[in-house]
């Protein structure tokens, strides 16, 4: 093996041209496959950061017509109380519900996004032990118990510097001073990204905790005992579910769902990861089909040499191990090259994921991801090596010094398996170029489509107003008049409102109802926001019919719905003075039917919506919606000064453009569209490099018939039809073999595409064109060199 070595090492550095093309080829492959498999490893792969994770269960409610893994909303608290009595199932159950107070007294008011109530036994549940101090006890649930807080590490370091003698120091959180108890480590974040914790019976005190054991929000998760399947768990809680029901007549209908925590985790990840990572896979066999015909290519012009190895006695076996010792020496120089570019581009992959991954922070080129680079690299060389070293075992001395002696050609078949080669290299990339090509067609789809409302010249403020000092609707309601007084007089600004919720970043959601009609269960719910009377005309929304709300209007009894609400509950009907119940029990009259909005998701149809005004119904997260005259991001910080001014404890989350906040919306699109894209142009540009080198070496091997053929009389049009033509068959036959693959391989993509499907005649055929275009520019360049041979050179030595 180290003579093997030696001479691989000796010929490669021979050759220091074909070294550096065929090692950068691997190295593109191998650096997009590291990339892609640490974000796989991070988020698909590596088990959750708790002991025993595979026994830990997220438990949600749903309708039970609604029911399926993954898929339900929180529950109330009365809800976990009835699931901890099931029997045999479970070694704990814990629950958690999220806010984001207002933190005072650390420079500016400012909101923790991310606090986390929980119960006493969260921690030890998920095997957790804080690094200082304690975490909560049993007597922390009790309503009435002092208020206390464990802090995460990085929490812990930003507001308090790390301070060892943390403990027992206050921290203020909506006026209520907590007292820290315990820090976390910083291996602990559950939920993923918490900032604090905070006791459960502080929040259980007082009518207010009375109220808040029936509202929506808690988060649920158990340990189950050893044997015990989630859905012997799920069985389990239903009949404790359905026993509940004779207590709670409201609940009838909402079962658990129960999920193993690590599949609830990973959301709708999981399908287009892994077809990123089958997409670079396949970049990676262009990868390796191109350098296994530039191998054979070397070993066809390296077969005299070889016949007389042969002839002097050398095995073919030793061949075999000579050729796939040098392409193993290749792969593992591109591997290494690889990995450089992997750690260059998973930062960005990242940065470019931004929340549309889970676990981000988990996603690193860490050992296992170092292992499997190596492991690819020298899988990647011994299938680039395959075919150039059966090659070279089969060579018949005779026959190949006979042919060297005469200068005859080379029998067909011996170019046969490179040719097919550069065809399944073709073949592959019309799969990449035609996924990539369908995203990139819906992505732009989405971008161009009309979302219902006018998003230029709007810049949007997001706040949350602290709930101790903006306690009663009467104070949430004037505040939202006094700011919408200051944002009207803002230098530029020809519109404003104030609203609950806006397209495309949530509002309020439930069912609705029809007074004097029966209630159908399989009636579409809503959406509904509170708004000022100016919202429509500060978004563009059109008023279709009927009257929107009047500016100084108090009559809570108004509603305005939209076309889609109009259809999916006064079909047939007209819907202006007709009732409406929503939002749990609130009933009002509908005034006027404005255009549909697209909520939440760009690509989903628009859903009914209901309006109502936020005077009647002011919600402490607000939205400031102000229509400029000019550019909004010049009235960014304008808008934040004019907020801040008129309160300084009330944080504002965000203020962009709302073309901004759009494109949050679509994401995750443009995510897997632009790694699709990037993988198609790699594999274009390998598969091109490819036909140019076939079409390169078919005229060194030639070069004595062209000269022939000059001499005899032939037109140089002719030779560079001869070489084009060839390239053309070549590209003619992977670009056949693809199309009928592609309509098979983008079916998986088919979920992900917005009105275009996934066998898109336009985008199959701009594919071909351009695929059969790159081929005849990578034969055109080496036909045009064979068409200046001189046939006199050329026969010299004949």
């Amino acid at each position: 093996m180290l003579t093997d070595l030696r001479y691989a090492l000796r010929t490669l550095r021979r050759s220091p041209g074909f070294t550096a093309v065929a090692g950068l080829t691997l190295a593109l492959g191998i650096g997009a496959n590291t990339a892609v498999f640490s974000i796989v490893e991070g988020v698909l792969l590596r088990s959750l950061p708790f002991p025993r994770a595979d026994r830990l269960v997220d438990i949600k409610r749903t309708y039970e017509r609604y029911r399926q893994p993954g898929i339900g909303g929180t529950s109330p608290f009365t809800a976990f109380e009835t699931w901890r009595t099931a029997q045999g199932v479970f070694e704990d159950m814990a629950g958690a519900i999220g806010s984001q107070p207002v933190l005072l007294g650390h420079g500016d008011a400012d909101r923790v996004r991310t606090a986390w109530t929980v119960t006493a036994n969260f921690f030890p549940l998920l095997g957790a032990q804080p690094l200082l101090g304690r975490g909560f006890l049993r007597e922390d649930d009790r309503p009435g118990s002092p208020p206390v807080v464990v802090l995460s590490h990085g929490f812990w370091w930003s507001q308090f510097g790390g301070d060892p003698h943390v403990l027992g120091r206050t921290l203020t959180l909506d006026t209520t001073r907590y007292t820290v108890v315990g820090v976390m480590p910083p291996r602990f974040q559950y939920p993923a990204d918490a900032k604090v914790w905070q006791s459960l019976g502080f929040l259980l005190s007082g009518p207010a905790g009375a109220r808040w054991r029936r509202e929506q929000g808690f988060w649920v998760i158990g340990r189950l005992l050893p044997g015990i399947t989630p859905a012997g768990a799920q069985a389990a809680l239903d009949v404790v579910t359905r026993q509940a029901w004779e207590r709670e007549p409201g609940d009838k209908g909402l079962v658990p769902v129960v999920t193993p925590l690590h599949d609830y985790l990973l959301g709708g990840a999981r399908t287009p990861l892994l077809v990123m990572l089958a997409a670079v896979t396949l970049v990676l066999l262009v990868a390796c089909a191109n350098v296994a015909g530039l191998l054979t290519c070397r070993a066809t012009a390296r077969e005299h040499d070889l016949a007389v190895r042969v002839a002097l006695g050398v095995s073919r076996a030793r061949l075999v191990r000579e050729t796939l010792t040098e392409a193993v020496l290749v792969a593992l120089g591109g591997g290494a090259l690889g990995v450089l570019v992997a750690l260059w581009a998973v930062p960005l992959l990242v940065q470019l994921a931004g929340t549309e991954l889970p676990r981000i922070a988990d996603i690193t080129v860490n050992r296992m991801v170092l292992a499997a680079a190596l492991g690819v690299s020298i899988l990647a060389g011994v299938v680039a090596g395959l075919v150039p070293a059966l090659r070279a075992a089969r060579h018949a001395p005779a026959a190949a010094l006979r042919a060297h002696a005469g200068n005859a050609a080379a029998p067909p078949w011996r170019h046969r398996s490179t040719d097919l080669l550069i065809a399944a290299q073709l073949a592959v990339t019309m799969v990449l170029l035609a996924g990539a090509g369908l995203l990139g067609r819906s992505f732009l789809r989405l971008v161009r489509l009309d979302p219902g409302f006018e998003a230029e010249h709007v810049v949007v403020a997001e706040l949350f107003l602290p709930e101790t000092k903006y306690a009663t609707p009467h104070r949430r309601a004037a505040f939202a008049r006094d700011v919408l007084a200051r944002v009207r007089t803002l230098p530029g600004v020809v519109a404003a409102a104030v609203s609950e919720g806006m397209p495309l970043s949530g509002a309020g959601v439930g069912a609705v109802r029809i007074p004097r009609q029966p209630n159908d269960p399989e009636r579409p719910w809503a959406w509904f926001s509170a708004v000022t009377p100016d919202y429509f005309r500060t978004l563009g929304i059109p008023l279709r019919r009927g009257e929107a709300f009047a500016e100084g209007q108090t009559d809570a009894a108004g509603v305005v719905i939209d076309d889609a609400a109009a259809v999916s509950y006064f079909p047939g009907q007209d819907p202006l003075g007709q009732a409406i119940t929503f939002g749990g029990g609130r009933t009002g009259t509908v005034l006027g039917v404005v255009g549909n909005t697209r909520q939440e998701y760009h690509h989903t149809a628009a859903p009914p919506h209901i309006y109502e005004l936020l005077a009647s119904h002011p919600a402490p997260y607000l939205k400031v919606l102000a229509r400029t005259a000019g550019d909004p991001a010049g009235t960014v910080g304008v808008l934040r000064r004019s907020i801040r001014g008129l309160d300084p404890d009330v944080p504002i989350e965000r203020a962009a453009p709302l073309t901004a906040w759009m494109g949050d919306a679509i994401a995750s699109q443009r995510l897997y569209a632009v790694l699709l894209a990037i993988f198609a142009a790699i594999a274009l540009a390998v598969a091109a490099t490819g036909v140019y080198g076939i079409a390169a070496y078919s005229v060194a091997r030639r070069r004595h018939e062209i000269g022939i053929r000059i001499a005899l009389g032939a037109r140089r049009r002719a030779v560079l039809e001869l070489i084009v033509g060839h390239g053309m068959a070549l590209t003619l036959g992977g670009v056949g073999v693809g199309g009928l693959a592609t309509i098979f391989a983008t079916r998986v993509l088919k979920d992900y595409l917005f009105e275009v499907g996934s066998r898109d005649p336009l985008v199959l055929a701009s594919v071909g064109l351009l695929l059969v275009a790159t081929a005849v520019v990578a034969s055109y360049v080496p036909a045009r060199r064979a068409m200046k041979v001189d046939p006199m050179v050329a026969l010299r030595y004949e």
